[in-house]
């Protein structure tokens, strides 16, 4: 797996989000995010960057909110489309360049930057927002390539 370590200015999503997220069905949560927004109102928040945001996790692993979302540039068009806005603090982050269908390769870079890589190199999550970015492509094809961004500060 392709790791890099990347520091990324603040910046903003918007989209939908739940709180509980192992409660919920996320992709549910997608299709909820298309049903209700066109593509061109979703791009046109930003840049036209798909994430998906897991944060509100620090207490307790197991239990998180979610949001899926879209790189946020405007937030009153956001507001007036009555969508959730997130706030991401400037952090670096271990990325992991993740290949395979959604949700499988997620699950596996999870294992992978929390069983491997972050205990062998010497890190640990720094408690703010980690994300799925979504790239082109069919996201559930074998060949579909995304990243996973994790907040990382060195232990």
């Amino acid at each position: 797996m392709k790791v890099r370590i990347e520091s990324k200015p603040a910046f903003q999503v918007a989209g939908l989000a739940v709180k509980n997220g192992q409660d919920e069905d996320l992709p549910a949560l997608w299709e909820r995010l298309f049903a209700e927004f066109s593509m061109d109102q979703l791009y046109g928040l930003g840049n036209g960057q798909g994430l998906g945001l897991c944060y509100d996790s620090i207490e307790d692993p197991m239990s998180f909110s979610y949001m899926a979302g879209y790189d946020l540039a405007d937030p009153d068009r956001a507001k007036a489309l009555g969508l959730d806005i997130l706030d991401v603090p400037q952090s670096e982050y271990a990325v992991f360049e993740l290949k395979g269908p959604v949700p499988d390769c997620i699950m596996q870079g999870w294992e992978y930057a929390t069983g491997t890589w972050l205990p062998e190199n010497g890190y640990r999550h720094a408690g703010t927002p980690d994300f799925e970015y979504y790239l082109e492509g069919d996201t559930d094809s074998p060949d579909y390539v995304m990243e996973l961004w994790v907040p990382i500060v060195k232990i």
